[in-house]
């Protein structure tokens, strides 16, 4: 009998071990690179895992181009993302907001830094047209997009009125530092990071002007336009339900001031605004549209207008980091192209219709209908939106590699 117990006794222990061997991951965008992200969101990943019983937690740095990637293999677990980000992987992932990020002071909201080097004739938007300004990617929200919102609010069309856009990827740091170097006239960054970043010591605020800066005085940070709600904590479908909730519930208890946390988590906030931006912004191309603003008060105003806007044709684009695998991999397929499918892929981030394409080429309707579906499948983009998205981020769009 006593064998029985003993029995028991280890396969009740092995049990437990193996309940307390289950991991959720928690993928983070990392905008200031996947080491930063490790170390600045792994206090979250700690708490969760003391809070939520038999689950322990860990933090996976993703990228714009590779959270689509985790999430279709089921890597993931829940999503911690830009508002942006979010809203764009919500209809196809079925991501749903559990709480939104609550920064010390209670700021639930950021916005976009515009910025340029001091002692420039650079005082305003207006003094960029014709310049060259540096931004992470086409689909980075804070990172270009709340930008882009906030030039249009001053009728500035990045795509057309700027000599060259620089798309440099992340992190937002290496923006900072063309700019500082002279390297751009202006770049776009995150709201809060300059100032986060002279207080550790890595330069003056006084060597930097942001523009517009006026455009939310009550703000403690200074920002260029709007500002939009923080970053959302999300879930993917199908995750077991007593996980979501105690997930949910953990983080409400930051509220309370004993997590230990330097951000706390707050009930979800609306995204609608972001969903207005996002679509205009891919809208873009369209003439007659609806463009969303905001007024001071908060107030939406739908301005109808007619934008005659082209894609963009930015001079130069900043090779990615070979360090970076992700970045390399994405480059060797566009590296494998042909002659005849660069010609076309340039064509078509000149926003280029086929009908166009194959009459300046000779060529059939069917035959540029191919190029593009083979090119899509070839790189890998899923869509022809981030086909485009890529081969601008990457410069492929001039119709050759960068070391050609």
């Amino acid at each position: 009998m006593g064998r029985i117990w003993q029995i028991l006794a280890i396969f009740w222990l092995a049990s437990s071990a193996v309940a307390q061997e289950r991991v959720a991951q928690i993928g983070v965008l990392a905008y200031r690179g996947a080491e930063r992200t490790t170390d600045a969101w792994q206090p979250l990943a700690d708490y969760l895992s003391a809070e939520v019983t038999n689950w322990r937690f860990e933090i996976v740095p993703v990228t714009l181009v590779s959270a689509p990637e985790a999430l279709k293999s089921g890597r993931l677990e829940f999503l911690v993302t830009n508002p942006g980000h979010y809203v764009s992987l919500a209809p196809e992932f079925g991501l749903s907001p559990l709480a939104t990020r609550e920064k010390p002071g209670g700021l639930m909201h950021f916005g976009v830094a515009i910025i340029a080097r001091s002692g420039q004739e650079i005082a305003m938007l207006g003094d960029l047209r014709g310049k060259t300004v540096a931004a992470v990617s086409p689909e980075a929200f804070g990172g270009f997009q709340l930008g882009w919102q906030a030039f249009m609010a001053q009728g500035i069309d990045p795509f057309t009125d700027m000599e060259a856009i620089k798309f440099m990827g992340f992190p937002h740091d290496k923006i900072i530092e063309a700019v500082r170097g002279g390297n751009v006239d202006a770049g776009i960054i995150r709201g809060g990071l300059l100032e986060a970043l002279a207080a550790e010591g890595r330069f003056s605020l006084e060597e930097f002007v942001v523009l517009r800066s006026n455009s939310q005085m009550d703000f403690p940070y200074q920002v260029s336009g709007e500002l939009m709600p923080e970053w959302p904590f999300t879930v993917v479908p199908g995750v077991d339900k007593a996980l979501r909730e105690s997930v949910a519930r953990s983080l409400l208890r930051t509220q309370s001031g004993d997590s230990r946390l330097q951000d706390v988590w707050s009930a979800p906030l609306s995204y609608e605004r972001v969903r207005l931006l996002i679509a205009a912004f891919e809208a873009r191309e369209v003439k007659a549209m609806i463009w969303p603003y905001y007024m001071a008060g908060g107030t939406i105003l739908l301005f109808i207008g007619f934008l005659m806007l082209r894609k963009p044709e930015p001079e130069f684009v900043e090779v990615p980091e070979k360090s970076d695998p992700e970045s390399v991999a994405t480059m060797a397929l566009f590296d494998r192209l042909t002659k005849r499918e660069r010609e076309v892929l340039a064509l078509i981030c000149a926003g280029k219709a086929s009908k166009e394409i194959a009459e300046k080429l000779g060529v059939s309707l069917k035959t540029i209908e191919y190029h593009r579906a083979n090119l899509v499948q070839k790189t890998k983009a899923g869509t022809s939106a981030h086909l485009v998205q890529l081969a601008t981020r990457y410069g492929y769009d001039l119709g050759k590699t960068l070391g050609e």
